[in-house]
């Protein structure tokens, strides 16, 4: 991922999806190195980028000192609608998500979410607050753990990696990133790779620490909020708890019944919030795959709000 930090994903499918030009305000929830932002900047658009990350909300306010259509908040997107009050905006005309981890933060071993280098096992966006990931993997019960791992990384071993990383911490806490790495590739039988094997792991602890998916609903509830009619927003996701909870909000928003069918009349009186823009998750092409290679799983959607 890091062999390209500066390349945003599905750049092009996102700016043809948003359609950014001059007088408009977009919303860039997940705001990382700014690649996004800056091509909506580009197109002469107005940004408020977004974003827990202390580094990143730094390299926010270094690119508005001077690009002064762009302006920066060190907040989740979870909570959107309270960054436009900060700025002092009505509604929007996009919201832009790419959701997942950035180089920015992969590359950095003080925030512990690579396991390819060595540092502490922490693992949160803003690290000046919340529990990190040596917190839980010390605190979890083994159950609690296992069902941690499978439910927010589905893997399938969970149950013996979290025997292990229980019996590890009576006589050691596990701390650093190595640490559980190398935990992880000793109970590996002979000729199974690791690496996707640490990767669900990673990322299972990532998600508990973050909240990400207690985020990401509450997100997509505000966007029919903050983005004025006609706008449009796109999430990009990089596994499949992400892009499921995309899938089920756009399905259930487009219609304007949500009664069950067997019903004759319809009772909820729901109405259709939006119009999907994707009729399935659109992935990137061979060739950016190639030349970033961070998109390979990446997975776009997108819908206008009515």
């Amino acid at each position: 991922m890091s062999d390209a930090p500066h390349i945003p994903v599905l750049k092009e499918e996102t700016l043809s999806l948003l359609e950014p030009g001059p007088g408009k305000k977009f919303i860039d929830g997940t705001f990382g190195f700014g690649g996004h932002s800056k091509a909506i900047l580009a197109a002469g658009a107005e940004v408020l980028g977004l974003d827990l990350d202390g580094t990143a909300f730094a390299a926010c306010q270094e690119i508005s000192g001077r690009e002064p259509r762009l302006h920066c908040c060190r907040i989740s997107f979870r909570d959107m609608d309270e960054a436009l009050e900060i700025q002092n905006w009505d509604q929007v005309d996009g919201v832009l998500l790419d959701l997942g981890v950035s180089s920015l933060q992969l590359d950095d071993p003080d925030k512990g979410f690579s396991y390819r280098s060595d540092g502490p096992l922490d693992l949160r966006f803003n690290q000046d607050k919340g529990q990190t990931a040596a917190d839980l993997v010390a605190t979890l019960t083994e159950t609690e753990l296992a069902d941690l791992i499978y439910g927010y990384g589905e893997e399938r071993g969970s149950r013996r990696i979290a025997r292990v990383l229980v019996n590890a911490r009576e006589e050691e806490p596990i701390e650093t990133t190595s640490r559980l790495r190398n935990l992880i590739e000793d109970l590996l039988p002979r000729g199974v790779k690791s690496a996707p094997v640490l990767s669900r792991v990673f990322q299972a602890l990532r998600i508990a620490v973050n909240e990400e998916l207690d985020a990401l609903p509450e997100a997509l509830e505000k966007l029919v909020q903050v983005i004025r009619p006609g706008g449009s927003f796109v999430v990009i996701s990089y596994h499949s708890l992400e892009d499921r909870l995309v899938k089920r909000f756009i399905d259930r928003e487009k219609r304007d019944c949500l009664c069950p069918p067997e019903l004759p009349v319809c009772r909820c009186g729901h109405k259709a919030l939006l119009k999907p823009l994707t009729r399935k998750a659109v992935k990137a092409s061979t060739t950016e795959e190639r030349e970033n290679p961070r998109s390979r799983s990446a997975r776009l959607r997108a819908a206008r709000i009515l």
